[in-house]
């Protein structure tokens, strides 16, 4: 520690746009800026203590720590009360699925009688109100005020998605799961961890009495397998032998049905969400609501009244028999995942739309080329969130890759329409990448767009 004085502290920033009087300030290092560069901004913006990684040229108190993204999660922790022990928390891992987990396991708790809180993909939720989260997992100084702010409204439960840049990048420190879910593990983000072993073993480290006291695991699933290895684990399985199984699966346009198998206890599952990810998103979060004492008929009946999830399998039927599917879909097994459920469920074309994000992992987009090609009779390639890449670059990286019949239109909402246009009766039109999210990235900027009401805007005005 150098510097002077025992200042107040009021807030705390890894932002120099955030920074005010009264604030704790921490230099982080980033793929592109790093925050070492910023703290003279930072004092002179109000901040009284600078947290880095090497001595400072300042006479302002700063902490010199070998790991200031360690500390600062900590350290939000204790700022906000450590709330985070004061709630049980449940983090859902995993390439796929997370988000509908996080869901369904929302309503089965919501039904055992518990408030619950959610935080993910589609934003932070509990009490009625949802709030906007930029980030899957949210940086630990806002993780931690909504972690206060939901113990303050009386939160009994905090279901999260556990990214795996959370967990490389510490987020996670000082937070402990009730309950850890794994669902399943495929490529994605190789723009961050370079190799799939990198981020395979990101997403296996969080699994650990470090950061969790009880797993949930899908042992369909390698790595799920690997983990039972690791520490005592309630395992689940649609394929084999598990503590909670699904068998006698049927699957249908728009729902599900399996004979549940809990430990020495039986029931049916009928769930009006669709698909083979379907029953292992359902089967994860009852594995996990049993985890923590919820009784298997009240999870059933949860399930059974869940409609949907925003974004996931998201589906509009036009007047003329038209099925359009709007899904979250980016990764090649994802998007396998839904596309062999549409083309299986499809008597006329499968038509889809979709594109690659810009400045990602660039190793999967000949990957999703050619899954799109094996099960669409059509497919239009358009814009997803290009950021600061050139569309037209990514749009070629996809395109040498396609082997079915395509059209590439850059605009999104045009793509869609002209998908929609020449799709008839029988037809499905999948529109993948975004699902329920509200904006498209582009050169910095967040325009607003939402595939859902793209769709029924031109529904509307047919």
């Amino acid at each position: 520690m150098y510097g002077e004085g025992n200042p107040e502290v009021t807030s705390l920033s890894c932002d120099t746009s955030t920074v005010k009087s009264g604030c704790m300030f921490f230099c982080l290092r980033g793929s592109k800026h790093d925050g070492h560069s910023y703290f003279r901004k930072a004092i002179g913006d109000g901040a009284v203590a600078i947290v880095c990684e090497k001595k400072l040229e300042t006479q302002a108190l700063q902490i010199v720590v070998e790991d200031v993204r360690a500390v600062m999660s900590v350290a939000a922790k204790n700022f906000y009360d450590n709330c985070a022990d004061k709630l049980k928390i449940v983090g859902v891992v995993g390439t796929n699925g997370k988000t509908s987990t996080s869901y369904i396991l929302d309503a089965i708790l919501t039904k055992a009688g518990y408030n619950t809180a959610v935080i993910g993909t589609n934003g932070i939720f509990f009490n009625g109100q949802k709030h906007s989260n930029l980030l899957t997992t949210p940086d630990p100084i806002e993780l931690h005020y909504w972690f206060k702010q939901m113990y303050l409204n009386k939160v009994d439960v905090v279901i999260m998605e556990v990214s795996a840049h959370a967990i490389a990048l510490r987020k996670m420190r000082g937070i402990k799961c009730d309950v850890a879910v794994f669902t399943n593990f495929s490529q994605d983000h190789l723009d961050f961890f370079y190799t799939m072993d990198n981020y395979r073993q990101t997403k296996k480290s969080f699994f650990c009495e470090k950061y969790v006291k009880n797993i949930v695991t899908n042992i369909d699933d390698e790595l799920g397998r690997e983990l039972v290895a690791s520490m005592p684990a309630v395992t689940y399985s649609v394929n084999g032998t598990a503590d909670i199984c699904a068998g006698d699966v049927k699957i249908s346009k728009d729902a599900s049905q399996y004979l549940l198998q809990v430990f020495d206890q039986k029931a049916v599952v009928r769930t009006r969400l669709a698909g083979m990810f379907s029953v292992y998103n359902t089967l994860a979060a009852i594995s996990a609501a049993v985890t923590l004492g919820v009784n298997v008929d009240v999870a059933v009946k949860a399930v059974y009244d869940v409609i949907g999830v925003a974004g996931r399998n998201e589906t509009i039927v036009r007047n003329d028999g038209t099925r359009i599917v709007v899904d979250f879909a980016h990764t090649p097994d994802g998007i396998d995942n839904i596309l062999s459920f549409l083309r299986n469920t499809t008597e006329g074309k499968l038509i889809v739309v979709f594109g690659c994000g810009g400045n990602r992992d660039k190793f999967k987009r000949p990957q999703i080329a050619e899954c799109v090609s094996k099960y669409a009779d059509f497919a239009v390639l358009t814009n997803d969130n290009p950021r600061f890449e050139d569309p037209r670059l990514i749009a070629r990286d996809v395109y040498e890759r396609l082997t079915c019949k395509y059209k590439v239109i850059l605009n999104r909402s045009q793509a869609t329409e002209y998908a929609l246009s020449v799709a008839f009766g029988n037809d499905t039109v999948a529109i993948l990448g975004k699902g329920a999210e509200e904006y498209q990235d582009i050169k910095g900027r967040k325009f607003p767009y939402s595939d859902v009401e793209v769709v029924r805007n031109l529904i509307r005005a047919q």
